[in-house]
């Protein structure tokens, strides 16, 4: 099984982010400061605003007890921990995106570390009158914390919006970097068949290198992209029958062989998952089933190193010999 060797050349997609994992932690960290300052804020409020206790006047049809600074006071920290409500559930949203592509960045870089989407240098501005200073982190909300100021409190939470949304960008980013990479198993409902590899050929029982991976299903099925990308090739083969490739960029190229119907033509873009062909047995094939290839800058390379990346393992029973 021919293994991935790192490869210098450079990527064919572009504007790719990476996200620093140091800045989303400080972000949940504000986040949980916040939610801690509102906290504390709203109770000295409520405290001072109770500190010396008046009979309640009589009710009045139509009248409220409360004062209107009470109410709005009231308002004012229920849309507060509403915000704060909020921020705490995309600080875990982006903790777990977070690991998630660490962990897929781990196994791609196993492969081939040029696989793995490189960080965009930022911008450097260069000077133009004299500047300096000594060297000191940003501080994107640098209010201090706990504060019994309800605005300051607000202001905070403005700023911790502003920076969420900046990082939610760079997210999106990073996954659809992550969405041409071809993780997706191409088929849902199928039986594994011959893996890649050596292998017994079933037309003449001999030896022979077999170079993708085989999914049985019945004539029909639905064939799925594993990744997003353009399409290169639809068309009919020989050996392949009728075949769909797709280059997903940085080197990445997969096939799809023996379909019955082919759903998509030469420079259509699809989406990882979009269904681009029929399961069928045209070419050189003994029976329905899919025939799936990888190929990395030229190379036919194990799928199983790339789909296994989705969770999906070779299951040793049962293989299916077309």
């Amino acid at each position: 099984m021919k293994s991935l060797s790192p490869s210098r050349q450079a990527l064919t997609r572009s504007d790719l982010r990476l996200i620093d994992p140091r800045r989303l932690l400080l972000g949940a960290a504000s986040v949980s400061l916040v939610v801690a300052a509102a906290a504390f804020a709203g109770g000295i409020w409520v405290g001072r605003a109770h500190v010396e206790p008046v009979a309640p006047p009589v009710a009045q049809a139509g009248n409220s007890t409360e004062a209107p600074e009470e109410r709005f006071a009231a308002e004012r920290i229920g849309q507060l921990s509403g915000r704060l409500q909020v921020l705490e559930k995309d600080a875990a949203y982006l903790l777990q995106a977070v690991e998630s592509h660490e962990e897929i960045t781990r196994k791609l870089s196993k492969l081939d570390p040029a696989l793995v989407p490189p960080a965009k240098a930022p911008v450097v501005r260069r000077a133009t009158d004299g500047e300096g200073g000594i060297l000191l982190p940003p501080r994107p909300c640098a209010e201090p914390l706990p504060s019994a100021d309800i605005e300051q409190n607000e202001r905070s939470a403005r700023c911790l919006r502003r920076v969420f949304d900046q990082l939610m960008d760079q997210v999106a980013r990073r996954s659809a970097d992550f969405m041409a990479i071809p993780a997706r198993r191409p088929m849902e409902d199928a039986r594994l068949g011959s893996p890649f590899g050596n292998r017994v050929d079933p037309f003449n029982r001999r030896l022979a290198f077999h170079s993708g991976q085989d999914f049985s299903a019945p004539t029909g099925s639905p064939i799925h992209a594993a990744a997003g990308g353009r399409v290169i090739v639809a068309d009919r083969n020989s050996s392949y029958g009728n075949r769909v490739e797709i280059d997903h960029g940085n080197g990445l190229v997969t096939r799809y062989a023996h379909a019955s119907k082919l759903l998509v033509k030469v420079g259509d873009v699809v989406l990882p998952g979009q269904e681009i062909a029929k399961v069928g047995s045209t070419g050189r094939s003994t029976g329905p089933h899919l025939h799936f290839e990888v190929l990395y800058h030229g190379e036919f390379v194990d799928p199983q190193n790339f789909l296994s990346l989705g969770g999906m393992e070779i299951d040793s029973d049962g293989l299916a010999s077309d």
